[in-house]
């Protein structure tokens, strides 16, 4: 009897236990599926570095490494393997397109070849995956120099395509990495073999650690790597010093003896020079006087001497021509001297020599993030209706429950009914949730952010102490409701249950209290009022309900809305610059002056102003992750403004550089904890320790910033600047353009790189793109809930006064008298439930956005209008949806049944 009674309430209440199991559902599938896609995604990802072997550091050498660079970097304190390698940078012939060829890899950060083989001899090529619609097996390439008078460094310059392949040390499809050839990013990379390249020393070194304490991203993995290079970087700027010391003896020694031996050969030359010309003259006078007497012996025997004359001038001439090539050579070794300075032995670690790494590490985070806050707003106002929901359930069962117990059924044997359908209430919810959750949500989330990164598919978990604590949770909000419920009831004795609950007892309310209102309000608006506040529980619920689902979708359209805000608000208003154009004042003047007059002398500029630019960076004691900053002091501070626009952060007053700090960008501040006033550490790239004052802290919202004038730098550094870029302006900032003015630039060979405006635009918008579609989910995830709390709670409603309804109708009130008798407190209830989920919405929008953005990102405060408006209609369409639910239930209420229920 029992168990057909259970199943005959299943088919009698199913409305309810679906909207209670979508509840259930919504808050196991956010739940489970934000918190587990960030660990599928670094799973998937260690996957393929373990498969590849990813170094875990990389040192570059902008010389070659010599037998005693190699053996110092072997003897490197906690590594396990080294790798050495080639790498070159070159274009594609008749193109601006920039490759990095790197010699095969044979252990570390190894290649994965989708199509082909290999190369296996000096003229075959692999290519990057992403060139493969324009280059097929066994087509050729050919590769150009991308600087003036400079050299492939390859043995051959065309190639036979023979393979396609993709690496981990190239995760971004989009940003391989920055060049100094082409518009300064790279098009793509290539393997060849090591016999490929011109010179036999490598110029690269890939180290795996002998202790990796733990898997990649982890926070173990990411100090060790973090603090172990740091150490190392001090080994290897000692061999720097050396090296860099032998190189200016051996040019000193070259310039010294090229020096005298130029001076000799110049004196020797000026000896040999007098001679000629003295014996020429003579033999002038000679022929002179010879015609004159008429002797053509005399005359034959001096044409000899004047062609034995003239070869000596010939010899003298070749001799002066290889003075000059001489002195060529004597200006090239005092350049390269006085360029000893940028010589570096620099080792980084996968966060800061690979920048696919460490972007899809933070994606993965950013996911983390919202794991952490979600889903605590959608299972609290799933706990919150379903607790109410079976609650409810075991009260409308009472007459039923006193009936079983009248007729000898124990406690348990009645509470039976009520604890199967919360407990399949939960497992269903829970086993729908977690199926989307651990399939679904990760995969639709995956793709979204790795559309620009070179993973194949995503490494599904099955994680179950999530579902574990998602089911808990969800048994908890029904099962621990129904017992208690059922429990309380149970107390009282048979007969007593066996009657109708008595209803709850009413009382004035305030508003009855202010005469002059309640007077005048209809019969309606007073059983309304008396009604809210009659069923407090309810009335709390409703709004509680409302007010989440609709924080939650203010929440998610806000994060939209403040991400794509930056980028107007950067490089509309602050970033007034198209290009940074950075060239080595250490070249010779020849190259220095080409470079320049790129900028100088262009008809596309519409204006430039010079500064000193350098790539420092600095670091924070709670983070294992470098802050990469652009470090700016103008030539002319009153110029700057026009390019880079400094504003307080509070104030948006204007900044003036002063003699007694430096300017620093709002969000490098905040890393840092400093304010004005304050002091912190910037490093140069071989980790060369600066300490700067904050004298102003400007608006920024991408990037990081350090801006000083020629005075405070100079009492920093202990030296004065040059002059080595500038920022450019063009009169038509379309890519184009800024590509092309970027390629000739780089064509030189003083030039050093160019910094694009437009990169930490992309940045900034691929972040945006990446998190539509999360918020999407979230935002429809909100949207299901709001319907699913006002459908749930109005039926409630509903049921419980299914006799008041009834009464009115038998009264002869109207059918929509009898409708608006439950919706205006719906109506109402949802109104206040929107005004508090907006004030909710608000503050849970800062708090998300003060975890939410990227490292490199300010956003922009606060929300917009539209953004309330739409979250506001959708909550009241879906209230308008409940409500034509819910007339149909009202009307079809049997009057007759509904009223003799009590006997």
């Amino acid at each position: 009897m029992l168990n057909h009674n259970m199943w005959r309430e299943f088919r009698a209440s199913l409305a309810r236990f679906i909207s209670v199991t979508a509840l259930l559902m919504l808050g196991v599938f956010v739940l489970i599926g934000l918190n587990v896609t960030g660990r599928n995604m670094r799973k998937t990802a260690q996957t393929d570095y373990a498969r590849e072997h990813l170094a875990d550091a990389k040192v570059t050498s902008t010389v070659a490494l010599n037998a005693a660079d190699q053996r110092s970097i072997r003897n490197l304190a906690g590594i396990k393997t080294t790798e050495f390698g080639h790498t070159q940078d070159v274009l594609i012939k008749n193109s601006n397109h920039a490759v990095r060829v790197q010699s095969n890899p044979q252990t570390l950060s190894k290649l994965t070849l989708t199509k082909g083989h290999k190369a296996c001899n000096q003229q075959q090529i692999v290519l990057s995956d992403k060139l493969r619609g324009q280059y097929h097996i066994g087509d050729k390439i050919t590769f150009a120099a991308g600087k003036a008078g400079a050299t492939t460094g390859l043995t051959h310059k065309q190639f036979t395509v023979v393979g396609f392949a993709t690496s981990t040390e190239f995760l971004k499809k989009d940003k391989l990495g920055s060049t100094s050839l082409g518009n300064g990013t790279l098009y793509g990379f290539a393997y060849v073999s090591k016999s490929a390249f011109t010179s036999s020393k490598p110029n690269v070194a890939r180290l795996a650690f002998t202790q990796t304490k733990g898997a990649a991203y982890s926070t173990a993995y990411e100090h060790h790597a973090t603090q172990l290079t740091k150490r190392l970087q001090k080994k290897l700027n000692k061999r720097n010093d050396v090296r860099v010391a032998d190189l200016r003896t051996q040019l000193q020694k070259q310039i010294d003896d090229g020096a005298k031996t130029i001076s000799d050969s110049k004196a020797a030359l000026q000896t040999a020079t007098t001679q000629i010309a003295t014996a020429q003259k003579q033999l002038d006078t000679q022929l002179a006087q010879a015609k004159a007497a008429g002797s053509s012996t005399v005359v034959a025997q001096l044409a000899i001497k004047q062609k034995a004359l003239s070869k000596q001038q010939a010899t003298l001439d070749g001799k002066r021509n290889s003075i000059a090539l001489a002195e060529d050579k004597l200006a090239q070794a005092r350049t390269s001297k006085r360029q000893l300075t940028d010589v570096s032995l620099t080792i980084q670690s996968r966060n800061d020599y690979n920048d696919g790494y460490n972007n899809y590490g933070e994606d993965a985070a950013r996911i983390d993030t919202l794991g952490k806050s979600f889903p605590a707003f959608f299972f609290l106002i799933a706990i919150l209706v379903s607790f109410t929901t079976m609650r409810r359930m075991v009260e409308e069962k009472r007459i039923e429950m006193g009936t079983l117990r009248a007729l000898g059924y124990s406690k348990g044997e009645v509470m039976r009914e009520f604890l199967v359908y919360s407990v399949l209430t939960a497992i269903t919810g829970t086993v729908l949730g977690s199926v989307l959750g651990l399939v679904a949500l990760p995969r639709i989330i995956f793709r979204a952010y790795t559309a620009n990164f070179n993973f194949a598919s995503l490494q599904l978990g099955l994680h179950p102490a999530y579902v574990v604590f998602g089911l808990g949770l969800a048994l908890f909000s029904t099962v621990l409701a129904s017992w208690l419920a059922a429990h309380s009831s149970l107390k009282i004795i048979p007969a007593e249950l066996m009657l109708p609950k008595p209803p709850a007892s009413g009382s004035r309310i305030l508003l009855e209290r202010i005469g002059v209102i309640w007077r005048k309000m209809s019969f309606s608006h007073k059983v309304t009022a008396r009604n809210l506040f009659r069923y407090k529980g309810r009335m709390l619920m409703t709004i509680i309900g409302v007010a989440g689902a609709t924080a939650l979708m203010i929440t998610g359209f806000g994060i939209r809305d403040s991400l794509s805000t930056i980028v107007d608000r950067q490089f509309g208003g602050i970033s007034n610059y198209d290009l940074v154009a950075v060239y080595n004042p250490d070249a010779s003047a020849s190259a220095v002056h080409k470079a320049q007059n790129v900028v100088t002398e262009s008809s596309t500029v519409k204006r430039y102003t010079d500064a000193y630019f350098a790539n420092v960076y600095a670091t924070s004691s709670n983070s294992d992750s470098r802050e990469n900053i652009a470090l700016t002091v103008p030539q002319n501070t009153a110029k700057l403004d026009k390019y880079v626009k400094l504003r307080d952060s509070k104030t948006k007053q204007r900044l003036h550089l002063s003699d007694k700090g430096a300017i620093v960008s709002q969000k490098l501040a905040k890393l840092q904890g400093v304010k004005v006033g304050d002091s912190f550490t910037i490093h140069d790239q071989d980790g060369s320790a600066h300490r700067i004052k904050v004298a102003g802290i400007t608006t920024m919202y991408a990037g990081h910033y350090v801006y000083m004038n020629q005075t405070y730098y100079a009492k920093v550094y202990g030296a004065k600047t040059q002059a080595n870029a500038y920022y450019v302006t063009l009169k038509n900032n379309q890519d184009k353009q800024v590509n092309a003015i970027a390629a000739r630039f780089n064509h030189h060979a003083a030039a050093v790189s160019t910094v694009q405006a437009r990169e930490n635009k992309e940045t900034i918008t691929n972040i945006l793109s990446n998190l539509n579609n999360l918020i999407l989910v979230l935002v429809l995830s909100a949207s299901l809930l709001s319907l699913v709390v006002l459908y749930t709670l109005t039926n409630i409603n509903v049921s419980e006064r299914i006799r008041e309804l009834s009464t009115l109708k038998v009264l002869g009130f109207y059918p929509r008298e009898v409708l608006m008798y439950i919706y205006r407190e719906t109506n109402i209830l949802t109104g206040a439930g929107i005004v508090v989920g907006i004030g909710v919405g608000y503050g849970f929008h800062a708090y998300i956005m003060a975890l939410l953005p990227p490292a490199t990102a300010m956003v922009a405060p606060g929300l917009t209008w539209m953004n309330l408006l739409i979250s506001v209609v959708l909550t009241v369409i879906f209230s308008l949806i409940v409500m034509t639910l819910m007339n149909h239930k009202i009307q079809s209420v049997d009057m007759l049944e509904a009223l003799k229920s009590v006997d």
